[in-house]
This record gives C-alpha cells, structure tokens and sequence, in this order.
C-alpha cells in the first residue's frame, strides 16, 4: 500500500477529467491547508444536506467548526462528504454561457 497516496475507492474516484486528479498527500493537504471553508453533505432522514462551515487539517484528521445545536449534528458512523474549493480567478466573456473559472481546485474526503 502507498502511504503518500490517498486509496481511490468507489466514491473518491474522479470521473470527469480524472487525468487532472491528484491523489497524493502532499497535494491534497496543500489544498486543504489553503482553504478557509468547506460544505459538509450528509444525509438525515432520507433528506440530503450540504452545509458550509469553517474547518482546520492537523496531520489527517479534519476539524469541522459547527455547534452540538446546529444541523451539523455529525453522530459517530455518519457518511459524511467533506469537500473544499479553492478558485483562483475567473473569466469572463461576452455571454454568460462562455464564463469560466481559472485553476479551480477542489479536493474531498470521504468519512464513515
């Protein structure tokens, strides 16, 4: 096993462009380490969530901000999707239909 690499599974696994994945620690922690919020996802009740928060990375765990009042009420066994964007700039057209985001990173993790 590749310690320096993240397991691809079934739900970490890019499907669109996955030749601009990356799924080295290095990479990954440098997006998680420049980042300031994420969106948590989650299911409750059958009814989907996707809710943005504050976070911090020590080492490989990922802290969630939030409060035991909030819907944020992660419990133990939880799938969760933790996902964080990091945009660099846009461009615009003419047409709103040509806009484009330029280096656009994003990296997820996937809990249980």
């Amino acid at each position: 096993m590749d310690t320096d690499r993240y397991q691809r599974t079934e739900r970490t696994q890019i499907r669109r462009l996955p030749e601009r994945a990356a799924y080295d620690r290095a990479t990954v922690h440098a997006i998680l380490d420049e980042g300031f919020i994420c969106h948590v996802g989650f299911v409750v009740d059958g009814q989907p969530y996707v809710i943005p928060t504050g976070y911090a990375r020590v080492g490989e765990t990922v802290f969630l901000h939030g409060s035991t009042g909030s819907r944020l009420g992660l419990r133990p066994g939880m799938d969760v999707c933790v996902t964080v964007t990091l945009l660099d700039g846009l461009v615009l057209a003419r047409s709103a239909f040509h806009h484009s985001n330029d280096g656009l990173r994003h990296t997820s993790k996937e809990a249980a």
